[in-house]
């Protein structure tokens, strides 16, 4: 055989070797191979290594910047079958840790608590405060996730004013109030990927479970007699639970593999119709009950507004 035989011959095996698929990763790295599959979380690919053996490899598609594939199998019949079966594929991480924190605003709250106040509008200051909601679940499949929650939400309100006692005489009363609100729930997560990198996901969330409130307040007065005046405190608690379901909505971008950041939303709906209330004052008053029945409910359903943490392993 001579040298113009053999030139097909290496030409042949130089352009096969050349015509193979391509990754490029997001640090500009590129990879020459044979892309085998691509999953709803990662792309499969062989190397051919020196002493001819093959090695199996994957990287996740956050990583990848684009890719290139040339071979095509004969039978076209199952290439789009990833695709139909992204929502039933296996997870990457299979743990998704959460926390939010933001505003909140409880706009249905009544004002028919057991509680009287000289200053206008006292009350309305509890309908908003400050929330804290954490979250894990366990990701079934890439969509479906099992977990539970919890939030914490908390508002404070105090102030002051005179009140006329005699002609140009006036003394001054003060009052303050705490009020938390907890709630703890199973929960089902669904997420959905918005683009092939993942980088933009959207996820919903519902859960059920308790809301327990705890309303603490306080409110001081003086006492004038003749010989003088005294402050007498007056000190009230009101506790209570009730079912509550909630509602999430988040939108989410991916820093890495396992941290994402996004904004959110959620909607808690609750309506406490028992409570106990337990009063004390400085003046040996006192009075208690348990699990008393409300004239009216009270509507503690919220909305919160939220900046989002995520992190999944």
């Amino acid at each position: 055989m001579n040298r113009f035989t053999l030139l097909p011959l290496f030409l042949l095996l130089f352009i096969n070797a050349k015509a193979q698929d391509k990754i490029i990763s997001i640090n500009q790295d590129t990879i020459h191979c044979k892309i085998v599959s691509i999953s709803n979380e990662r792309i499969f690919y062989e190397l051919n290594n020196n002493d001819g053996s093959i090695t199996g490899k994957s990287m996740p598609l956050s990583q990848v910047a684009e890719y290139l594939k040339l071979y095509q199998p004969e039978t076209n019949s199952n290439t789009d079958k990833p695709e139909s079966s992204r929502s039933v594929s296996t997870p990457e991480n299979r743990f998704c840790l959460g926390l939010d924190a933001g505003y909140s605003t409880m706009p249905w709250y009544l004002d028919n608590l057991p509680l009287s106040s000289a200053m206008p509008d006292y009350y309305d200051r509890l309908k908003a405060g400050f929330h804290i909601n954490g979250s894990a679940h366990y990701m079934i499949t890439s969509f479906l996730g099992l977990g539970a929650e919890y939030s914490f939400f908390k508002t404070y309100v105090s102030g002051s004013m005179p009140i006329e006692y005699a002609p140009s005489v006036f003394i001054t009363e003060s009052e303050e109030c705490r009020q938390y609100i907890n709630y703890l729930g199973a929960s089902v997560l669904f997420q959905q990927h918005l683009d092939v990198r993942q980088k933009f996901t959207v996820s919903e969330s519902v859960s059920a479970g308790i809301l327990f409130l705890r309303l603490e307040d306080q409110s001081t007065y003086p006492d004038v007699s003749y010989s003088g005046y005294s402050d007498i405190a007056n000190n009230l608690l009101l506790t209570g639970n009730s079912f509550s379901a909630k509602f999430g909505l988040t939108a989410g971008y991916r820093l890495s593999e396992s941290v994402s950041v996004g904004l959110g939303g959620d909607f808690i709906w609750g309506s406490l119709k028992k409570a106990s209330f337990e009063s004390r004052g400085s003046d040996n008053y006192s009075y208690s009950s348990d699990k008393e029945e409300l004239s009216d409910p009270l509507k503690l359903s919220r909305i919160d507004y939220s900046f989002v943490l995520r992190y999944c392993f």
